[in-house]
């Protein structure tokens, strides 16, 4: 019988969420294990109608479950780019992505999983995000436009696939983009469009020549040996009015998934060209993580 992903990854109906990665600091096991189990049996029963997602960084896998270890993760390294862009590593240990439709309740449970993990990390990013406008990144842009449609197709590129090590599980990438919106705004709407690769108001992919090749989604639409780089985004913009941008969440079925696209995004490729939405948006946290499919999460916390 197939491994169970963890249901918040596939709920679809939040409007607000909470990320939350934090640094562990304490060496006993057996502490840890149990701060995680009391914290996500709290979660359950306190708050029942919001998710909660765990990920796991491969050092504080490792540390946790040493008898195996996820296939493909490894930590997140720093990209040096062309034209100077980078994307950095801030790899931490933990991270908790907490969301739904009440943010009374998403910030009470954002709340209670800090005070839980108190005694055992260390908080080293917090962010909020939300649902702006029908799904839009603060550019104006609809994100998530190229997801899969189908429950079985978004499985397929969310879930490590059975007979390998962590199945039923996803490796994760999240990243914190901060936009230049005053620069973005300044450029016409049909550059923006030739920037990001589709339309605004329609969201029509372009097509042909109107193409640029050094699009949004000409640097990520990929194939790798005949296979389509698919991943499921879960993405939210958060942000103030003096810093804003979008939390980048992807759910991939191995790494590949998300490294063949950064590559391509900072010119890491043959043709050495830049993702052109690197002038206007920076990233500036970047992890690799594990979200264990439900069975191996009980395995690994139920002997704390």
């Amino acid at each position: 019988m197939s491994n169970t992903p963890q249901a918040g990854i596939f709920n679809e109906e939040s409007t607000h969420f909470y990320f939350l990665e934090y640094g562990l600091n304490d060496k006993d096991r057996e502490a840890v294990k149990q701060a995680l189990a009391e914290t996500l049996k709290a979660c359950k029963i306190q708050y029942s109608e919001v998710s909660v997602v765990v990920s796991f960084g491969e050092k504080a896998w490792h540390f946790l479950q040493p008898s195996w270890m996820p296939a493909t993760l490894t930590s997140f390294k720093t990209l040096q780019g062309q034209q100077g862009h980078q994307a950095p590593s801030t790899q931490a240990d933990l991270f908790f992505w907490v969301h739904g439709a009440d943010i009374s309740q998403v910030f009470d449970v954002a709340l209670l999983v800090d005070q839980k993990l108190k005694q055992i990390a260390d908080l080293v990013l917090q962010e909020r995000g939300f649902r702006y406008h029908q799904n839009l990144d603060l550019i104006g842009f609809e994100d998530g436009t190229a997801n899969p449609e189908t429950e079985e197709l978004k499985r397929e590129a969310a879930v490590i696939a059975d007979g390998l090590s962590g199945a039923g599980g996803s490796l994760v990438l999240s990243q914190k983009w901060v936009h230049d919106l005053d620069k973005w705004d300044e450029i016409p709407i049909s550059c923006q469009e030739a920037v990001v690769g589709r339309t605004k108001i329609e969201n029509i992919e372009l097509e042909g020549e109107a193409m640029p090749d050094d699009s949004h989604i000409s640097r990520t639409d990929l194939k790798v040996d005949g296979v389509p780089m698919k991943i499921y985004r879960r993405s939210a913009p958060f942000g103030t009015v003096t810093e804003k941008g979008l939390l980048f969440l992807a759910f991939g079925c191995e790494l590949l998934r998300f490294t063949s696209q950064l590559e391509s995004m900072y010119g890491l490729t043959e043709d050495k060209k830049i993702d052109q939405i690197l002038n206007f948006s920076k990233a500036v946290n970047s992890s690799y993580w594990f979200a264990p499919a439900q069975e191996d999460l009980h395995a690994l916390l139920q002997g704390s």
